[in-house]
């Protein structure tokens, strides 16, 4: 397994696409839109990040799949 982080367009997309990857066979989920998930980790519009900081990561496995 590989740990990546998030910080270029590519891993930016990887990232929003994980959760595309894992539930791609689950009929009930619903992806959420990614400007939302974009905002979240955005300090100027996230309030949150006034008193912290955070980071995104990826996985990949042996083969170069998310996971």
């Amino acid at each position: 397994m590989k740990l990546i982080k998030v910080n270029n367009s590519k891993t930016r997309k990887e990232f929003l696409d994980t959760a595309r990857e894992i539930y791609k066979n689950d009929k009930i989920w619903v992806c959420p839109l990614d400007k939302q998930i974009e905002e979240i980790f955005n300090p100027e519009i996230n309030v949150f990040f006034k008193n912290g900081e955070a980071c995104r990561w990826i996985l990949k496995n042996e083969n170069g799949e998310l996971i």
